[in-house]
């Protein structure tokens, strides 16, 4: 977890660092002071402010605080950003007033909103103010808005349901960032980005390829889990589901649309493990104990499931690779 913060520094010094160390440290900003207003700041002539930041994955988040002021992110800025991404700012306190592509837009605790920073915005925070934000690159989160250009400075409110499980889910990934092993990293990537998809695009109906190319990247997202988390043992629905923020319903729904349901798709997984230990095998193999390894009630049980995947035993499987790899 990288920390920044102006409190432990001189109030003369105090803006310089804020504009030059922590602006730039995510995209280039040109912060400005807020018109002269006794109350605005905790210490007049300065800028009191921290950040926290974290990655998680290709996606980078950040909790950002500070005072009033107006971030602008004007062509000049623009032609210094090296990266294709996007902001999606949850405003956690305080109010920001967004500007993009001709668009403004208010957004209040709890709201979120996206800014393209390929393209100039503004952000203008008119109180004391606290932020997460989280850097995505383009090429992972525009494919699954339908307009996503024309969602940008939109603000989306947790009264509708898939913003507020958004903002929610962005919420818990923070609290957990620093925390997260391989496969909890590509679950929460691609559940968030599903998530943020799903309410930038609820205000018009989706069509429905893209609907189903979420549905995919979810299913995809969710069999890497699985097949992670096999080898520790069991991988019930319930646990799934609440892993990627979603009901116990809708993940079976995600799968209707395939030859394999969930419980299907798991114990596919188990064979694959299966299957691989036999490939790499340089020693015989205890069936009985593969079959426990991975899951398996019984040797009885590891038969018929492997054969239904397999089209034959496991013992004829690793005979049959052994023939091949004499001849």
């Amino acid at each position: 977890m990288e920390h920044w913060t102006t409190e432990d520094l001189p109030v003369t010094d105090q803006f310089g660092y804020w504009r030059d160390a922590i602006c730039d440290a995510f995209t280039p900003l040109f912060p400005r002071r807020p018109a002269a207003d006794p109350t605005a700041s905790s210490t007049p002539g300065g800028m009191s402010g921290w950040v926290r930041a974290a990655p998680v994955g290709s996606i980078r988040l950040a909790e950002i605080a500070s005072e009033p002021q107006l971030h602008i992110h004007g062509r000049s800025e623009v032609a210094r950003t090296t990266e294709d991404v996007t902001f999606v700012n949850l405003v956690l306190e305080g109010t920001c007033v967004g500007s993009q592509a001709g668009r403004t837009c208010v957004v209040n605790a709890g709201d979120f909103a996206l800014f393209d920073a390929t393209r100039p915005f503004g952000l203008d925070y008119r109180s004391r103010w606290r932020v997460l934000s989280m850097k995505v690159p383009n090429g992972m989160l525009k494919p699954l808005i339908t307009d996503s250009n024309g969602r940008t400075a939109v603000s989306f409110s947790p009264a509708n349901a898939s913003a507020h499980v958004a903002g929610a889910a962005m919420t818990a990934v923070w609290q957990r960032a620093d925390r997260m092993g391989r496969a909890d990293v590509l679950a929460t990537n691609s559940a968030l980005l599903t998530l943020i998809a799903s309410a930038a695009g609820s205000s018009r109906e989706e069509e429905a390829v893209d609907g189903r190319s979420i549905r995919a990247e979810t299913r995809a997202a969710i069999n890497t889990y699985v097949a992670e988390q096999i080898r520790f043992g069991s991988v019930p629905a319930e646990h799934t589901a609440r892993r990627f923020s979603i009901s116990v319903r809708k993940l079976h729904q995600l799968y209707e649309e395939t030859d394999l349901s969930y419980a299907r798709t798991v114990m596919k997984s188990r064979v694959e493990a299966c299957a691989a230990d036999l490939d790499s095998a340089t020693r015989p193999t205890s069936m009985s104990t593969l079959a426990a390894r991975w899951g398996f009630a019984d040797l009885s049980h590891l038969n018929r499931v492997f054969r239904t995947h397999k089209g034959c035993l496991p013992s004829e499987y690793l005979g049959r690779r052994a023939a091949s790899l004499s001849s």
